[in-house]
């Protein structure tokens, strides 16, 4: 199995906990906008999340291959995202 089926299996797998990210992240993003008084849409929410883990690769003295697969699960819920659309 490649990173990338890891990742997509990973984010499928999620729908039966969390839901479709095409519902589950936009609600994300209406609450993070909340929170910071501006409007954030879904596809920033995975922007963000990527960012947090490669703010933690950075930090760190060994990038795990979660780290890496975390990543790629959050650029194929934008592809998710659009897809909707």
């Amino acid at each position: 199995m490649t990173i990338l089926d890891r990742a997509a299996e990973i984010v499928d797998n999620r729908e039966q906990q969390y839901g479709s990210p095409k519902d589950n992240l936009p609600r994300i993003a209406r609450l993070w906008s909340e929170i910071l008084g501006i409007t954030v849409t879904a596809e920033q929410v995975c922007l963000c999340m990527i960012l947090l883990k490669v703010a933690r690769a950075v930090t760190g003295t060994d990038i795990s291959g979660d780290t890496i697969v975390d990543m790629i699960g959050y650029s194929y819920c934008i592809e998710k995202l659009r897809e909707a659309k």
